[in-house]
């Protein structure tokens, strides 16, 4: 709950709470040799607000990570797990508090709910709604223990 409090005040992901790579995850990462370990990071201004950060390692061919998912107002966070099928990476979630047509709770995991996959220098998450899979968004690297830099040129429709 400190993380969703700091999320309100402070405007930026909660990540930084969360679990960190490895030093060899993350040169492994900076090497260019694994698509999806490291840091990953969403921030708008628009809406009120919406911050994502999110930390993948790796063990074997399991991946592990963490995620924080918030607004100005309000957040959830929780964890994932899953393994790589061709370029995706296909993963199960869990969430550390009840919600209401959410994930299951930590650390019972909700099955088969979504995948992510690169593209460029991005990472895309793709989030099940329903019985469809959506696109949701799109991630930046983010820099160890920092939030995701906001678009100093973004502009908000209608705001």
């Amino acid at each position: 709950m400190l993380c969703l409090a700091g999320l309100a005040l402070s405007g930026s992901a909660c990540s930084a709470q969360n679990e960190r790579p490895t030093a060899t995850t993350t040169a492994a990462t900076e090497a260019g040799a694994d698509p999806f370990a490291g840091d990953w990071g969403f921030s708008t201004r628009c809406s009120k607000g919406h911050y994502v950060g999110i930390t993948f390692k790796r063990e074997g061919d399991l991946y592990m990570g963490s995620w924080t998912d918030g607004s100005d107002l309000s957040g959830s966070d929780g964890k994932f797990e899953g393994h790589v099928r061709g370029k995706k990476l296909e993963y199960d979630a869990c969430s550390e508090v009840a919600q209401n047509g959410g994930y299951e709770v930590c650390p019972k995991f909700t099955r088969k709910v979504g995948y992510f996959e690169r593209e460029g220098e991005h990472l895309v998450w793709y989030q099940q709604y329903s019985k469809v899979i959506d696109r949701y968004l799109t991630l930046s690297r983010q820099p160890r223990f920092q939030a995701a830099p906001l678009d100093p040129a973004e502009t908000c429709a209608g705001e």
